[in-house]
C-alpha cells in the first residue's frame, strides 16, 4: 500500500524543480539581466609573419598561446559564447626590429551578436609579448645512413640521397648548432639495392639530434638509395717469368693488399677466381725492387667502394747472389772490311746472379760477349754497340746473366 507521506514528499520536490526552472527561464528570456562570464583558453592567431620574413625577422617565442577573457554582457548573449566562437588575432606586421614586443590582439565575436551586446572588461587580457630575432638561411648536406645488414655474399655501397642538400631556416643561434641533415634506411637484411623515403634528422657537430626550435627545412623527407652487389674478394697474383738465375721459386714476393674486392657489373655476370697484375721478367730485374701496378679488371668486373686501384709488388733475392763481372775477353763479329776495332774502355761489366756457391766460384771466361758490327758506322767518331752477354754452354745451371741491355763503346779505325 503507498504511503500518502511519501507520495506528497515526491511531489512537492518536483513542483519545486519545476518552479525554478520556470522562474530561470523567465528571468533570462524576459528580464535578460546583464552579467558577466569568464571564458579561458581561446586560443590565439598569428598573423603577419609573411611581412616579418620579409625584413629577415621571426618570432622565436610567446608568452601566451591562449587568452582568458572576462567579458561582461545580457545574460542570455553571454550564454552563447564559448572559446570555439570567439576570435582572437595577433597581428605581428607592425614590427620592424629584434627584441620583446607586447601588441595587443583583435578580437571577433559572432556575427549574430550585436557590436554592442558584449563588452571586455580588462583590456590588459589582450595583450601579448612575443620575442623576435633575425631569420636566416642555411645549405645543409643529407647523410645517408644504411643500418640494416647485408645477406651473405651481397655488399652494401655508397649511400646517396636526393636531393643531397636541404636549406634550413631558423634563428642565426639555432642554426649554428646544425651541421648536417641525417636520413637513415634500413633495419633490415638485403640483398638487392634498396630505394626508400625517410624523414630527416637535423644534427649537431657532435653527431647527435640538434635543437630545431623554430627552425622550417625545405623538406621533410630525402629518397634514399642504398646499392647492393653481388662481390667477392679475389687473391691479387703476379706471374713471374724465370731468367737472370732466378725462379718463380726463389724470389719472395709480397703483394699488397692481398686481395680485392669486386662486383659484377652485371647480374648474373661470371667472377674470376684471381686477378693478375701482369708479367714480370726476372732477367730484368738486378735485385729487391718494389713495383706499384694498376689492377687490370676483367671486363664485366669492378672495383668494390673505395678501394685503391693500383698494389704494390716487391720481389725480393733472398736466397741468390749477385755478383758484377768485369768480362774483358770480346769478340767482335761482321767488322767492316779495311776497318780494325779500337775498344774506347777494358770490358764490359756483366751482373751474374744464382746460387751463392756457383756465384763465387764463377770465372770471367765462363761468360761470353758478342759484339755485332754489321750496323756499326765507319767513321771516325766513338759510337756505342749492343752486346749480347752470355753463359758459356759448360756452366752450371743455377746461374744467370742479369739484364739484356748490355753495350760497349768502340772507335772503328780504318786499315
Amino acid at each position: 500500500m503507498t504511503n500518502p507521506k511519501k507520495t506528497r514528499k515526491i511531489f512537492n520536490i518536483v513542483l519545486a524543480v519545476i518552479l525554478a526552472v520556470g522562474v530561470w527561464l523567465y528571468v533570462i528570456n524576459v528580464e535578460n539581466p546583464t552579467s558577466t562570464a569568464t571564458i579561458r583558453d581561446i586560443p590565439v592567431t598569428i598573423e603577419g609573419e609573411d611581412t616579418l620574413a620579409e625584413r629577415g625577422l621571426m618570432i622565436t617565442d610567446q608568452d601566451q598561446d591562449s587568452v582568458t577573457l572576462k567579458l561582461s554582457g545580457r545574460k542570455k548573449t553571454l550564454m552563447k559564447l564559448s572559446r570555439k566562437n570567439i576570435e582572437l588575432t595577433l597581428d605581428v606586421s607592425s614590427v620592424t626590429s629584434e627584441g620583446e614586443h607586447t601588441l595587443n590582439c583583435s578580437y571577433e565575436f559572432p556575427n549574430s551578436m550585436g557590436a554592442d551586446s558584449v563588452s571586455i572588461t580588462d583590456w590588459d587580457d589582450l595583450r601579448i609579448t612575443v620575442t623576435v630575432e633575425k631569420q636566416v638561411s642555411k645549405e645543409i648536406p643529407v647523410r645517408g645512413e644504411f643500418i640494416g645488414t647485408e645477406a651473405e655474399g651481397f655488399l652494401a655501397g655508397t649511400v646517396t640521397t636526393d636531393p643531397s642538400t636541404i636549406t634550413i631556416q631558423g634563428p642565426a643561434e639555432t642554426l649554428e648548432g646544425i651541421s648536417y641533415a641525417l636520413a637513415s634506411v634500413g633495419g633490415k637484411e638485403i640483398n638487392e639495392t634498396l630505394v626508400e623515403s625517410t624523414n630527416l634528422v637535423l644534427m649537431g657537430t657532435d653527431g647527435t639530434p640538434a635543437e630545431r626550435k623554430n627552425v622550417t627545412a625545405s623538406t621533410e623527407t630525402v629518397e634514399v638509395t642504398v646499392p647492393v652487389s653481388q662481390v667477392v674478394s679475389l687473391p691479387l697474383t703476379i706471374e713471374l717469368v724465370d731468367g737472370g738465375g732466378a725462379t718463380a721459386d726463389t724470389v719472395t714476393v709480397e703483394i699488397s693488399p692481398k686481395t680485392i674486392t669486386v662486383a659484377a657489373a652485371k647480374e648474373g655476370e661470371t667472377l674470376p677466381e684471381s686477378i693478375s697484375l701482369g708479367t714480370i721478367d726476372l732477367s730484368t730485374v738486378l735485385g729487391d725492387t718494389s713495383y706499384y701496378m694498376p689492377v687490370p679488371l676483367p671486363e664485366g668486373v669492378t672495383i668494390w667502394g673505395s678501394q685503391n686501384a693500383y698494389a704494390a709488388v716487391r720481389l725480393t733475392f733472398d736466397q741468390l747472389t749477385t755478383k758484377q763481372v768485369l768480362v774483358e775477353n770480346i769478340t767482335y763479329e761482321n767488322v767492316p772490311q779495311g776497318y780494325s776495332v779500337e775498344p774506347a774502355s777494358k770490358g764490359i761489366y756483366v751482373w751474374v746472379r744464382g746460387r751463392d756457391d756457383l756465384v763465387r766460384g764463377l770465372d770471367a771466361g765462363q761468360i761470353q760477349v758478342t759484339v755485332d758490327l754489321s750496323g756499326a758506322s765507319t767513321g771516325d767518331e766513338l759510337q756505342r754497340v749492343s752486346a749480347q752477354v752470355t753463359l758459356s754452354g759448360d756452366s752450371q745451371e743455377g746461374l744467370g746473366i742479369v739484364g739484356s741491355h748490355y753495350s760497349t763503346a768502340l772507335y772503328l779505325k780504318k786499315q
